[in-house]
């Protein structure tokens, strides 16, 4: 493996969204896409996993917030 997809692994298992990256990197390898390096299949796994994480997070608690008055 190369320095790229051992740093994205290692930043993913640290935050904890280790397997959720590979379950995605696994599901961009249908062929729809040719990726030029594997680092670049995992980078862009990581990046899908993260934003989703972060907008999943702003959908849980600011609808919260939001909803709070109009009680």
């Amino acid at each position: 493996m190369s320095d790229k997809v051992e740093d994205i692994l290692y930043q993913a298992h640290d935050e904890g969204i280790y397997e959720e990256v590979m379950a995605v990197s696994r599901s961009l390898g249908d062929g729809k896409k040719v990726w030029p390096t594997i680092g670049d299949k995992f980078e862009e796994a990581y990046l899908i996993v993260k934003q989703q994480k972060e907008k999943g997070y702003e959908n849980k608690h600011l609808d919260k917030k939001r909803r709070g008055g109009k009680r």
